[in-house]
């Protein structure tokens, strides 16, 4: 076999079957996620777990087939390009801007305030896992839609000798 031969692309119905096979090996997991959500008995629950984690196996094998190395090159290229832009562009639009700082600095203000709540009012100020949860996920959440420029603003506060040059 060739050079050429092993760096070219697979053909489009190799991509299309190792894509449907990567997303069906991830998808079977919501069986045992329904599984658990009707209530079924913790032995089947297992069983269920069991069956589609061999499964899952097999249709991740099945995509590296069919994908091969140059496919699943351009498959992560695709995906993490997709993600790069959408999550970290450099420049973000001024209203992007102030809902990641909102989503950003209301789980960092809860924080700070819930243990006061906690002695003025018990039932508002408790800490669950599911407050911890929710909070964690804005704080990423407002990370990710702050854009490229923030998160060298952040790295900036690590940098001794890093001055602030603000726009005129």
């Amino acid at each position: 076999m060739t050079q050429d031969a092993v760096t070219a692309a697979p053909p489009r119905w190799r991509i299309v079957l190792g894509v449907a096979s990567f997303i069906t090996a991830f998808a079977v997991h919501l069986i045992t996620l329904a599984a658990v959500g009707i209530g079924a008995s913790p032995a089947l629950v297992s069983a269920i777990g069991a069956v589609n984690f061999v499964i899952n196996k097999v249709l991740v094998l099945a995509s590296a087939a069919f994908l091969g190395r140059t496919g699943f090159d351009q498959l992560k290229t695709f995906v993490f390009g997709a993600v790069r832009r959408l999550a970290f562009p450099d420049e973000v639009s001024p209203f992007r801007y102030r809902a990641g700082l909102l989503f950003l600095l209301i789980p960092i203000f809860l924080a700070w305030i819930s243990p006061y709540l906690a002695e003025l009012a018990p039932s508002i100020g408790r800490n669950t896992i599911r407050d911890g949860v929710i909070g964690d996920a804005l704080l990423l959440i407002g990370l990710l839609m702050l854009g490229g420029d923030f998160w060298d603003k952040l790295r900036a506060l690590f940098v001794r000798n890093a001055k602030v040059a603000f726009p005129d």
